[in-house]
């Protein structure tokens, strides 16, 4: 297997060139530079669809992904917008994160499961991230699942007294 296929299945990212790698044993935090493959390039941010190039925006930009053991990972990309005729200009899409968002979706992913089976306090602790940070992954990952699935499918009855 290449190695190149590896970081890809290590880091979680399809649709994902990974140009270099570097750990900084220092700080303890492990960069992965990636870029996007053609055909997932200028792409909105919002809809998908795709667009024109609009500028470079505001250069390069770090994502946070899955820890790996001790060193905290970042997917590095560049960043730039998209004018798109439905949501003017706006920031590209990447495939490894939701939009305006600063976590991979393996991140995203591993916090809302985390968030089910523990304390929000210890998920901030495990995930080395802030309390609101928690809440605002737990939004993005709801109004995802909410689009997939009818909470109220397959109910049949439901029960109003004075208690509820």
């Amino acid at each position: 297997m290449r190695s190149l296929t590896i970081w890809r299945t290590l880091l979680g990212v399809d649709k994902t060139v990974v140009e270099d790698v570097d750990l900084d044993l220092v700080a303890g935090v492990f960069v992965a530079s990636v870029r996007l493959t053609r055909s997932m390039r200028n792409r909105c941010g919002s809809c998908q669809k795709r667009c024109p190039r609009y500028d470079e925006g505001a250069g390069r930009r770090r994502w946070r992904g899955l820890d790996f053991g001790s060193p905290r990972v970042f997917l590095e990309a560049a960043a730039p917008r998209v004018s798109c005729r439905e949501h003017g200009v706006i920031v590209a899409a990447v495939p490894w994160a939701r939009h305006q968002a600063g976590h991979t979706h393996h991140f995203d992913s591993q916090v809302a499961w985390l968030a089910t089976q523990t304390s929000k306090a210890a998920v901030t602790v495990l995930m080395r991230i802030a309390w609101r940070t928690v809440g605002a992954i737990i939004t993005r990952v709801w109004a995802d699942t909410e689009k997939l699935h009818d909470p109220f499918a397959g109910l049949t009855r439901i029960g109003i007294d004075e208690i509820s």
